[in-house]
């Protein structure tokens, strides 16, 4: 039920049980005696009753004062208190806090008369309607995931309940677990570079020590459409679709300057482009490879031939890259800045899931 409703129950039957019991408790006495209505409801970590007292309809006697309280409470309805005459409208209140294994509350008020005479009052409250229940614990409120691209494998994981923060331990196949508990806003990632491509890469996301899924790496065909070769002027990048393929954007970026390239290739063309090195610097060309249905990413470092030291006759060899399909060994000897990418990746991915929650 909820817990609202069940609060708004519970304040018209216990009403009733208080009052009831205050007249059924008095009715012996048939005067000098203390009115009392009690009202009952669920609190986070149990249940509390406000009691009402009021004097008996006495005539011109005076107001009796409270002598003694069965309960402890909080509030006006104290030992010593007044208590008002029914004609004034007016109450004075006491609070009692009861654990939930009470199931019921009873409160005796004794007080004494200006005329010398005794007497007191009883109420007994139970429960709200249907009981009062303990607070649930709080759980985690998590999200966890990850995906695969051309050198490695990036997982991440969220928390969104403050109130319980999850551990994430991210355990990939060919290496140690590491484990972070973010707090929420915080997030937590890690990349974790191929070691081999016919052995392939996965990595287990946990939560609490439960598994919450596996992301595995995927070797994606977008991945052979760049090639690189480098010289001592620079880089030099073959771009292709194969001729089942379909058309495909591919942008260059440099990391010297904010220029950026883009080429559109048709399926079974190729093109070929140049990034010459500046000042003869280490420099770095990261790469998006998009098509209609998907898109990878890369970058690929350059740095400046050693100096020659003795003149040579002959010219002495260029050095090249390795021509392979994904350029994955040149992407490997750079894992740092991968890494980088990748945080910034995954920032990016967090921006864009808040901006679609909003």
């Amino acid at each position: 039920m909820n817990r609202t409703l069940k609060r708004v129950l519970g304040l018209a039957g216990s009403a009733v049980l208080g009052l009831a019991g205050a007249v059924t408790f008095a009715s012996a006495a048939q005067a000098h005696h203390v009115e009392i209505t009690g009202y009952s409801e669920c609190t986070d970590d149990g249940w509390t009753v406000t009691w009402e007292a009021t004097d008996w309809n006495s005539q011109n006697l005076g107001a009796g004062v409270v002598t003694a309280l069965s309960a402890e409470l909080e509030g006006d309805l104290q030992v010593g208190a007044s208590l008002p005459h029914p004609s004034t409208g007016e109450v004075i209140t006491g609070t009692q806090t009861l654990s939930l294994d009470q199931a019921t509350a009873e409160l005796k008020i004794d007080a004494e008369w200006p005329n010398g005479q005794e007497g007191s009052g009883t109420g007994v409250v139970s429960q709200p309607e249907g009981g009062c229940e303990a607070p649930e614990e709080p759980t985690p409120e998590v999200e966890a995931g990850g995906y695969s691209d051309c050198f490695g494998v990036f997982v991440y994981g969220d928390n969104y309940n403050p109130e319980a923060l999850a551990e994430f331990t991210f355990d990939p196949s060919n290496g140690d677990a590491v484990s972070y508990t973010p707090e929420v806003d915080e997030g937590a990632w890690e990349y974790f570079l191929l070691d081999d491509p016919e052995t392939g890469l996965t990595v287990d996301i946990l939560v609490d020590g439960e598994l919450y899924t596996t992301i595995e790496w995927v070797d994606n065909p977008l991945c052979h459409y760049v090639t690189a070769e480098a010289d001592c002027d620079g880089l030099n990048f073959t771009i292709s679709v194969p001729e089942d393929g379909e058309e495909t954007t591919f942008y260059f970026y440099t990391s010297y300057d904010e220029s950026e390239t883009v080429e559109v290739v048709a399926p079974g063309e190729s093109k070929t482009i140049t990034v010459p090195a500046q000042n003869n610097e280490e420099f770095s060309v990261f790469y998006w490879v998009e098509t209609q249905k998907d898109s990878v990413y890369g970058e690929v470092p350059w740095t400046p031939c050693p100096p020659e030291e003795t003149p040579s006759e002959s010219p002495s060899p260029k050095p090249e890259l390795p021509k392979t399909g994904s350029s994955l060994s040149i992407m490997i000897g750079s894992a740092a800045a991968l890494i980088v990418a990748a945080g910034v990746i995954f920032f990016l991915m967090r921006r864009r899931r808040a901006a679609q929650d909003w």
